[in-house]
């Protein structure tokens, strides 16, 4: 098998063909030593080892044939070595004094191939099968009392550590996934701020209206947002909400920009299409779906009269009605060569006027107290 191909392979299938060449070099070795007069080994050590040998490349085969990062292949693996090991023990009794070497790695295997729930149950297992041959196993038949006795409870301790060992490698090993994750996700937040920046010039050309505004519509969503009593973990969504906003115009023709009269039908759809940039832009992006919702409903209207859907009430996220408040907001308190400009104040009452049809008046009602300061 080539060396990438080995590289690729799922921990569960490496593991099977581990154990499978190990046991095929233990059985090799002794057919050689017999074979010359040795007395390497028992013939009953020999058959397990053949057994292992088997079973393992049989298992190997059977996990080829599943999906390599399933559920099932990895249990397979899991449960195979629990059998092995208590086959091993039982059928090789050269080893039974020696359980605790043998057994102390499986939990530390395991813990590398399945999730916590099913270590769970696996490590359970193990811990009473280690208990149940420790209690009963022939080798300490010999000694008094006191030192069988001691010698058990520090086997015990040592398997009942291993497990914990496992359950502490499997942590790590999903904290530093989390780690990953996180990482990956700031960069593709930062590609996509990246490659809405870009834009930036361009929306200021088409609309004429500085990227200031971008500022002024995460400042008043991010004091909306905490007046409404949310929490910092948005932040990031709102500044990039604000800058998707700017930047989503320029899909729309630069003349509706200084259209003074009704949008014709056609002119409606087109307008109606920025709502969904964020979904074309961030479409697959883990950790960006609830921001493509949020921008895709923040023209949606409690009273079902918005688009692109015709939502009502709590189908619409509280985040996209503070985005289409915003809009309006900005929209009216921003000097345009067709009409004149309103003040906050007037602005607010307007808005005011469509709680309960537009917008929540709980929202609403935040709003106002972010502009009253």
């Amino acid at each position: 098998m080539r060396r990438k191909a080995w590289f690729a392979m799922p921990v569960q299938q490496m593991l099977t063909a581990l154990i499978g060449s190990i046991a095929f070099g233990l059985a090799l070795i002794g057919l050689l030593d017999r074979s010359l007069g040795g007395d390497y080994g028992t013939l009953q050590q020999l058959s397990v080892s053949l057994a292992a040998a088997i079973s393992a490349w049989g298992i190997f085969g059977v996990q080829r044939q599943l999906p390599a990062n399933g559920r099932t292949g990895k249990l397979v693996s899991v449960w195979y070595v629990f059998l092995l090991t208590v086959f091993v023990s039982l059928y090789a009794p050269a080893l039974n004094g020696r359980l605790v070497e043998v057994l102390l790695l499986y939990p530390v295997v395991i813990s590398m191939i399945v999730p916590l729930r099913d270590y769970l149950v696996a490590a359970g297992a193990y811990i009473l099968y280690c208990a149940l041959f420790i209690l009963f196993v022939p080798a300490y038949a010999s000694m008094n009392a006191v030192a069988s006795a001691t010698s058990a409870l520090v086997q015990l301790l040592l398997v009942v550590g291993s497990a914990l060992l496992g359950g502490v490698i499997l942590i790590a090993m999903h904290q530093q996934q989390k780690k990953n994750e996180e990482r990956s996700f700031h960069r593709q937040r930062q590609q996509v701020l990246n490659t809405l920046q870009c834009f930036i010039p361009v929306g200021e050309r088409k609309t004429q209206t500085s990227r200031k505004e971008i500022n002024d519509m995460s400042g008043l969503m991010k004091s909306l947002w905490k007046a409404y009593g949310g929490d910092l973990s948005k932040e990031w969504e709102i500044e990039l909400l604000s800058l998707l906003h700017f930047v989503s115009r320029v899909k729309l023709p630069d003349y509706m920009f200084e259209k003074e009269g009704k949008l014709s039908e056609f002119e409606l759809e087109v307008v109606q299409e920025h709502c969904y940039m964020a979904k074309e832009l961030c479409a697959g992006v883990p950790g960006f779906q609830e921001l493509e919702q949020v921008f895709l409903y923040h023209h949606e209207k409690v009273d079902g009269t918005g688009y692109p859907f015709r939502l009502r009430g709590d189908q619409i996220p509280a985040l996209s009605q503070m985005l289409g408040i915003v809009e309006v907001f900005i929209a009216i308190t921003t000097p345009r060569s067709y009409r004149q400009v309103m003040s906050k104040q007037a602005a607010y009452e307007e808005i005011r006027k469509m709680a309960g049809s537009f917008y929540r008046p709980d929202i609403v009602e935040a709003f106002g107290k972010v502009i009253r300061g």
